[in-house]
């Protein structure tokens, strides 16, 4: 099957609503469990930064809830393209509202990297070691998709 890649201006703007209402969705999911914090060992104030202050030991820097929830977004992205989605055209609608708009928005790799330049300013090893465990737990998480994906 051939992508359809040229769309109508009607097209294009139903396409740019779907993937809008989608990373809505998506971006509000993922603040609501952000700010829960339950994975955090403190909770964190209100007035800081979501990702947490600058006191204490790097250790207390690490997005722990962040990383989970990019883990389970990329597992449930790519379990979906390489399932159901598998054939559908990229300009799908379903492809658009789901992959591109919900799990772009759910996901955060920019929050992910400024939590990590925190963590870089307590301590250059740490930071490197949560940015490759970060990377590395992307692959998996994408290797774990595309061999759990529903039929």
């Amino acid at each position: 099957m051939s992508p359809n890649t040229s769309l109508s201006p009607r097209q294009l703007a139903k396409a740019v609503s779907m993937v809008a209402l989608g990373g809505g969705v998506g971006t509000l999911l993922r603040d609501l469990l952000l700010r829960s914090n339950w994975l955090s060992a403190t909770a964190i104030p209100r007035g800081s930064a979501v990702y947490g202050s600058n006191i204490g030991s790097w250790t207390h820097q690490i997005p722990w809830m962040l990383l989970v929830i990019n883990f389970i977004g990329v597992l449930a992205a790519t379990a979906a393209l390489a399932g159901p989605l598998r054939h559908h055209d990229p300009n799908d609608l379903t492809r658009l509202v789901l992959v591109t708009g919900f799990f772009g928005g759910f996901t955060s790799y920019s929050s992910l990297f400024v939590a990590i330049a925190a963590i870089w300013h307590l301590s250059a090893p740490a930071g490197v070691g949560v940015l490759v465990g970060a990377v590395v737990s992307g692959g998996v998480a994408g290797w774990i998709g595309l061999k759990v994906r529903p039929r």
